[in-house]
């Protein structure tokens, strides 16, 4: 048994963990997990049977991980050739079961990131790179290429492909079956093939507590932003200057026409890619 495993741990007797892990308290290892070099695991993690976690990865404190997970495996890269990259994932997340989330590569920051208080839902795949922020739902059989971007209190639905290098918005919704090649406004609810935004999420937005005068609000700059393609953006984005002065989520929408200008295909991080990094 590793020198690293907490007194009060449960670990059932046909695990198999490297000497090198470290097992905080009141962490459950079910039967036939398998747990590689180079992991911790939070105080309180629990993994049910037949989880896998390859390292280097940090597991965060009260998560639960459910059967046939594989956690931290290496990225599906062909530039890829062993580097030192990791996996991280916060706390109180629920990773459900066959999901798969790979390490960073070395041209995409070197590590995979998923937040906070996140579920992940049956057989979802995150890839090399991802960033997951806090409180994101993702359902069944979702499918995030590498270097995905998606930010704090997004849902994708189920069987959804993202592209790579795309960012899904804050407190944004992704239709079930979408075919995600383009950035997702923040506060939207985008579907179809290829998905375009359609409304403002605005079921999501009052279980959050929104006022019905800032949702209002976003609805027009909605309209006028991103449904009125005869009208100039920056016009429209002047039109909404004293909103955004008086609701941040304005402005938050604003900044985001604004840096869509600045994409490639449509995706801002595709602009940012290092220059050592081949293109596909």
């Amino acid at each position: 048994m590793p020198d690293g495993v907490h007194a009060h741990a449960t670990i059932h007797p046909t695990a198999v963990i490297h000497p090198s892990v470290e097992i905080g308290e009141g962490v459950e290892i079910g039967p036939y997990c398998v747990i590689g070099a180079d992991v911790r695991l939070g105080k309180g993690t629990v993994l049910h049977n037949h989880v896998t976690v390859l390292g280097p990865a940090v597991i965060g404190e009260e998560n639960v991980v459910y059967p046939y997970a594989v956690l931290g495996a290496e990225p599906q890269d062909l530039k890829y050739a062993g580097h030192d990259t990791s996996l991280r994932i916060g706390d109180r997340n629920k990773i459900r079961e066959h999901v798969t989330i790979h390490r960073g590569t070395e041209f995409g920051g070197g590590q995979t990131r998923i937040g906070s208080d996140c579920l992940i839902m049956v057989g979802v795949h995150i890839a090399h790179d991802c960033q997951i922020e806090d409180e994101v739902v993702i359902a069944n059989n979702s499918m995030l290429g590498g270097h995905c971007l998606i930010e704090e209190g997004a849902t994708i639905a189920g069987g959804v492909g993202i592209h790579h290098f795309t960012t899904v918005s804050r407190l944004s919704f992704v239709a079930g079956m979408a075919r995600v090649t383009r950035d997702v406004p923040p506060f939207t609810i985008v579907e179809g093939s290829p998905a375009e935004p359609r409304k403002i999420n605005t079921t999501g937005l009052i279980r959050r507590g929104w006022s019905n005068e800032e949702i209002e609000v976003l609805r027009r700059a909605f309209r006028k932003l991103l449904r009125s393609p005869e009208v100039p953006f920056r016009d429209a984005i002047e039109e909404f200057s004293d909103a955004k002065r008086e609701f941040s989520s304005v402005a938050e929408l604003c900044r985001f026409v604004e840096r869509a200008e600045d994409g490639v295909h449509g995706r801002y991080l595709e602009s940012q890619r290092d220059s050592r990094n081949p293109r596909r």
